[in-house]
């Protein structure tokens, strides 16, 4: 048996209390605004994450979704920021689960999911419910979440989220890239780029290899370069390391 729970108040230590008895209970929240690493504030439907480790180091998640070590596993994903924090929850564990992750530690991580869909920054799952699209985590809480079977153990924050550290190498979806030759320069206008990690322009001579990085692309999206003798060919490339 698993469940998500919203807590309220001693109402959510009752219900909490309906649980099987060897089943494992666990509480977290934040007390926010919890923010991205840009500084705003976490959009409604942001994922946080429920995660376990055996030896107390959670090494992080791949852009999609899936842990970097795969030792580690990630229990719960729960996409429910709101108002700029993570409300108090209880997840239920069931016991032949909470039996196989005895001796590892829980934690709670906060992600950053946001994404380009038609015209809109998205969070959260995909259309298909699933994690597909993660540009970096942070820790949510400041305690390591403990837990017992029957018992309910916090991993409240005391402070919010501000420094979301980047799993590992994601690549962002392609933006759009106007083009213009103008005599002797050629003028890229890139637009629908990502508020997070950077992007910068490739060039060479084979559409199959353009691995010459010539440009950064800053925050206005224009990009100018002088023409050169000979084809060539340009991508637009973002990503966060």
């Amino acid at each position: 048996m698993k469940k998500l729970m919203t807590v309220f108040g001693a109402a959510g230590l009752a219900m909490a209390s309906l649980a099987a008895v060897n089943d494992a209970l666990i509480s977290f929240s934040t007390p926010g605004p919890d923010t991205y690493k840009d500084g705003t504030v976490v959009q409604d439907g942001e994922c946080y994450v429920l995660v376990w480790s055996a030896d107390g180091v959670f090494e992080g998640v791949k852009a999609d979704g899936t842990p970097v070590d795969a030792k580690d596993q990630v229990v719960l994903v729960a996409p429910v920021a709101k108002g700029g924090k993570c409300p108090a929850l209880v997840y239920e564990v069931d016991a032949a689960k909470a039996k196989e992750l005895e001796g590892g530690q829980y934690g709670v991580y906060l992600l950053d999911t946001r994404r380009p869909v038609a015209g809109e920054t998205k969070v959260g799952l995909d259309d298909d419910g699933k994690l597909s699209f993660v540009n970096s985590f942070a820790t949510a809480a400041d305690d390591t979440v403990a837990t017992g079977a029957g018992a309910i153990a916090s991993a409240a924050s005391t402070k919010g989220v501000d420094g979301a550290a980047v799993a590992v190498y994601t690549e962002l979806p392609a933006p759009n890239v106007a083009i213009e030759v103008k005599n002797a320069t050629i003028k890229l206008t890139v637009t629908g780029m990502l508020p997070v990690g950077t992007y910068w322009v490739s060039k060479g001579t084979d559409v199959k290899k353009l691995d010459e990085k010539v440009a950064d692309v800053p925050a206005d999206g224009l990009v100018e370069l002088p023409k050169t003798d000979g084809a060539a060919f340009f991508k637009v490339t973002g990503g966060r390391k």
